[in-house]
């Protein structure tokens, strides 16, 4: 396993440096102009030129791209052209985008993974071609799209008192950084936890029960939440995100399902499972404990490909409900979105680079951890060792 995660980090941080290189080149050939260029109807000829030697914007495209390589080396991501540090720029809106990027994938997969499971399984069945359908359609669905008939139905059903009381939220300052911040970090306690617990049972051929390990993954968080006194906050942070959460899930768990149903359908006609017919075993526990598993890989495999397109439909999708907040349908999601239109808008580079850098060290960390999953729970795949 060492030898596995070593090779993997490896290649992963070697592809971070070729993504940073092309990003920052990128950023500087297609942004027309600089962050200076803002202010040139306010400013004279020798104030844009100070400004710019300030920022290093008069410096040779190479030489800035070394400095710049050279401060990320020291975990330095920069400094934005307002004068607030890039690192500290992304620590405002990572944990928003975070946290519905987390409990999106949450609810989709192993939603997705089951009705895939029970559809392709009996491929025939009733309803079958009506969730094929259901589940292309979601996959497909345009963000905004999704995003308005979202707030209408939402609108509609709470007499449009549900989209006020998340303006209130807003605009009452109710959302904490720092509760944001310690909900992610008290969820991936919980989840490595359980995670590792599981991998050390497995080894002797013995698993942590469904009733026991879900629950204590989702009341977990809260009993500690509520303990620390944090139950309003997290409450209000919760409320406000639910619908950018449920827009995400729908547009993952479309294409889960069709992974999940086509190989779950492959997988009926193996002949592991007419072994186990042959032996008399229920349709239920070959679905379940067998086919099931053998479904998981390609559904986990799939999932790590998809990875950066569910972020940006996650960004897509928090941008989508950015309206007027005195309209009707007026809501702000405070994420990565916001910081990358935002400096986009006024040409800074660094925050640019800096969060596309972000969003790909999430897929590198996301990647990392399914595969790790998958080398665990595939008995094919030998880490670390030769196949004899």
């Amino acid at each position: 396993m060492t030898r596995f995660l070593a090779g993997r980090v490896l290649a992963g941080l070697l592809t971070l440096v070729i993504y940073v290189t092309i990003l920052f080149l990128l950023a500087e050939i297609i942004i027309p102009g600089d962050y200076a260029t803002q202010f040139a109807l306010g400013m004279d000829g020798a104030q844009l030129a100070e400004l710019r030697a300030r920022l290093g914007l008069d410096e040779p495209v190479l030489d800035r791209y070394l400095a710049y390589m050279a401060g990320l080396a020291r975990g330095n991501l920069g400094e934005s052209g307002s004068g607030a540090t890039v690192a500290e720029t992304l620590k405002a809106v990572l944990p928003w985008t975070l946290l519905i990027f987390v409990y999106a994938l949450a609810v989709a997969f192993p939603v997705g993974h089951w009705l895939g499971k029970v559809a392709g399984w009996k491929s025939g069945a009733k309803g079958s071609a009506g969730l094929t359908i259901g589940s292309v359609g979601l996959y497909t669905i345009f963000p905004p799209l999704l995003v308005f008939l979202l707030v209408i139905f939402v609108s509609g059903l709470t007499d449009n008192k549900g989209m006020s009381n998340l303006r209130e939220i807003f605009n009452g300052n109710r959302l904490s950084q720092d509760t944001a911040w310690f909900m992610l970090w008290t969820l991936f306690a919980f989840a490595v936890g359980i995670g590792v617990t599981g991998l050390l049972l497995m080894r002797k051929d013995r698993s942590i029960p469904r009733l026991v390990w879900v629950p204590l993954l989702i009341a977990g968080p809260f009993l500690v939440w509520a303990a620390l006194g944090m139950r309003s906050e997290v409450r209000d942070i919760l409320r406000y995100l639910a619908l950018p959460i449920m827009a995400v899930t729908i547009l993952a768990i479309g294409e889960i399902v069709l992974v999940s149903k086509s190989t779950t359908a492959e997988a009926a006609h193996e002949d592991f499972v007419f072994t186990a017919k042959a032996k008399g075993v229920p349709d239920k526990q070959i679905r379940d404990h067998h086919v099931a598993r053998f479904a998981l890989f390609p559904t986990l495999s799939k999932l790590m490909v998809s990875v950066p397109f569910i972020l940006v439909g996650l960004m897509i999708i928090e941008i989508s409900f950015a309206w007027p907040k005195d309209g009707a349908f007026g809501m702000t999601v405070p994420g990565m979105s916001s910081a990358l239109f935002e400096s986009l808008e006024n040409r800074d580079t660094a925050v640019v680079v800096g969060g596309l850098l972000a969003v790909g060290l999430i897929v590198f960390g996301v990647r990392l951890v399914l595969d790790v999953l998958q080398a665990a729970l595939d008995p094919r795949i030998r880490v670390g060792s030769r196949a004899k």
